[in-house]
């Protein structure tokens, strides 16, 4: 047998090991890109099309009406996972409740800055404007009193179900029931509103 030429395999070699090299860095980029992205779009809703101008027409109307209905959704599934937050007292799960309503606060905001529903605006569906601005500020009082609710659970509630975190420990240690259950610190509230 002869011996191969080695200048021919380190070419393809080196060929090889370049395209390998730009491929995971071209994927790496893309993935930093794409979770950047995410978490820009998580923190800040963008307006979903141009600021509607004082002379609407029916599809602008329609198109806030479904954009303040998906605000109204997103508020009803963000209340609805505090019952497993309070459920679980997971602290992972208070930060992630925190960046639901950061996310939601960001979509109303986006809704209003997009429609101006609070804008005198002429016409026949000048009700309907007055109508959805109205709705749009509900959404928003409702959110705030649910959070200030939920702080005042919290803060009233707080120190008596670590008192009988403690007592329940105690006495399945005095019974043998096992190891104490960890104790986990009570779900912050996000009393911080905007």
């Amino acid at each position: 047998m002869s011996p191969e030429s080695p200048g021919e395999f380190r070419r393809y070699r080196r060929f090889l090991s370049w395209l390998i090299l730009t491929f995971v860095t071209l994927g790496s980029v893309y993935l930093l890109v794409s979770v950047g992205v995410t978490i820009y779009r998580r923190r800040h809703a963008v307006p979903l099309g141009d600021t509607i101008g004082q002379l609407a027409s029916t599809a602008d109307l329609e198109g806030c009406a479904e954009e303040l209905a998906d605000v109204e959704l997103g508020l009803e599934r963000h209340l609805e996972n505090f019952r497993g937050l309070i459920a679980t007292y997971d602290p992972q799960d208070a930060e992630r409740w925190e960046e639901d309503r950061a996310f939601w606060l960001g979509q109303w905001k986006a809704a209003g800055q997009r429609c101006r529903y609070t804008d005198h605006r002429p016409g026949p569906h000048a009700k309907d404007w007055v109508e959805l601005g109205v709705i749009h500020g509900d959404l928003r009082d409702i959110e705030t009193t649910y959070n200030k609710e939920l702080l005042r659970f919290v803060e009233a509630q707080a120190p008596r179900i670590t008192l009988l975190h403690k007592r329940l420990d105690t006495v399945r240690g005095r019974i043998g029931a096992g190891a104490p259950a960890p104790t986990a610190a009570p779900p912050s509230a996000g009393g911080n509103n905007p």
